[in-house]
């Protein structure tokens, strides 16, 4: 990026990442959706399920921040080389990290329905969605990769594709009366295209050749990546714990609300990783005058987005909760905790300054380290307030809680770096 970044140029970047992520994170809503017209145990078990698949994206989602980490660097620094082979040994640890997760999780999947007090249909769903755990992740480092080097409107698009070409054959298996294990099919088969698809295109541009100095690089990102998103996954496990122990009501419209919730954050996130790749270049340059122009740029952005962002997640929640949830007393649950929710959205969108930039930084093992703290407070304010007559409403403050503590942990880091760097 030689070129100095502008705000068009960022949003560019950003936007159609933003996009593609939220149309990622759709076609699991739209799963659930779909299963929500055959009941209320098939929703809550699918919901679960969500959650343990969340879980196990963790690993691949930090090999693909740290690999996007380090390509922007690369490119930065102009070394075309380097960036193939970046690519190709994160594509080989990812392998071997989703058949590592596919051995565990299978051998504990008869735990799911008491843990989460849900029906069995969801070891069905879970079994089979293993089957293409290794197809997903590839194309999660794959389409990272795309974005990377600047082709975010392909991926986009071709994520919109797959968005509707899911939607039409959920609805076509249930109604043929496949159910729940049709829909876990029809995922499998688009992760598999997908898979297919991306590997041959970048057939040319990755190289396969390990190298243990570009592993070492990859690893020592990646254990603090994942360490920080192995903390947010367990804590959301918790939470949803904690909301399945009040009562079937109270989860049905947490699964709900966490869903619109995950949309929203897969938006967020996806923003934040254009910041990342940004900001990665820039430390490649190596140009302090490029660094502050770009953190200049950003700010302006985020400061747009912060109430953007909200207003849209709550045009949705509300959407959404009219098809899915048609009893008074279930709306009435949902418009309780919105307001909460709408909180820590917007406390994500504004801090997403702070973490985008740091992640281009490659300060991974303080973001770990941030998850951490948070996390238990997270939990213990959660726990606590389950237990008291505020119930649902009191495990969706403590959601609030975290999210403005995170900003806040990850603005004062932000100055020390900045004042460190002499970069504010």
């Amino acid at each position: 990026m030689e070129e100095t970044l502008t705000i068009k140029k960022q949003l560019k970047i950003s936007v159609p990442i933003a996009l593609e992520n939220f149309i990622n994170i759709l076609m699991t809503l739209i799963d659930t959706l779909v299963i929500a017209t055959l009941g209320v145990n098939e929703l809550g078990a699918i919901g679960a399920m969500a959650v343990v698949l969340n879980i196990m994206q963790m690993s691949i989602q930090a090999m693909n921040i740290s690999n996007m980490a380090l390509i922007a660097k690369s490119l930065g620094e102009k070394e075309e080389t380097k960036t193939k082979i970046i690519t190709g040994n994160a594509i080989i640890l990812t392998i071997i990290i989703a058949l590592i997760t596919i051995l565990f999780v299978y051998s504990i999947r008869p735990v799911f329905p008491g843990l989460f007090n849900v029906d069995k249909v969801c070891i069905t769903y879970i079994t089979i969605r293993l089957m293409g755990f290794i197809q997903s992740s590839i194309v999660t480092i794959l389409t990272g990769y795309q974005r990377t080097i600047g082709k975010q409107g392909f991926i986009m698009i071709l994520r919109l594709v797959a968005l509707v070409v899911n939607l039409l054959l959920d609805l076509f298996v249930v109604k043929l009366n496949y159910g729940v294990e049709g829909v876990a099919w029809v995922t499998i088969m688009i992760d598999s295209i997908l898979c297919i698809y991306l590997l041959l295109k970048c057939n040319t541009k990755i190289s396969y050749k390990i190298q243990k100095d570009t592993m070492k690089q990859i690893f020592h990102l990646f254990k603090w990546n994942c360490l920080e998103r192995i903390v947010t996954r367990v804590d959301n496990f918790v939470f949803n714990i904690l909301v399945s122990r009040i009562g079937a009501l109270e989860y049905a419209v947490h699964v709900i609300v966490i869903q619109v919730c995950d949309v929203s954050q897969a938006f967020i996130q996806g923003f934040s990783d254009g910041i990342t790749i940004s900001i990665g270049i820039e430390t490649g340059n190596k140009m302090k005058e490029g660094m502050a122009n770009a953190k200049q740029v950003i700010r302006k952005l985020i400061n747009i987005f912060s109430f953007i962002v909200p207003f849209i997640t709550c045009v949705i929640a509300i959407s959404i909760a009219h098809i899915s949830l048609k009893e008074n007393q279930l709306l009435w649950i949902f418009y309780s905790v919105l307001p909460l929710m709408l909180i820590g959205q917007y406390a994500e969108i504004s801090g997403t300054y702070y973490y985008g930039i740091l992640r281009g930084m490659r300060e991974f093992r303080f973001l770990a380290q941030r998850n951490f703290v948070t996390s238990i407070i997270k939990i213990v304010v959660a726990t606590i307030l389950s237990y008291t007559s505020l119930g649902i409403i009191g495990v969706w403050i403590a959601y609030t809680v975290y999210c403005l503590v995170q900003k806040y942990i990850s603005k004062l880091k932000y100055d020390k770096v900045c004042t460190k760097d002499n970069m504010l």
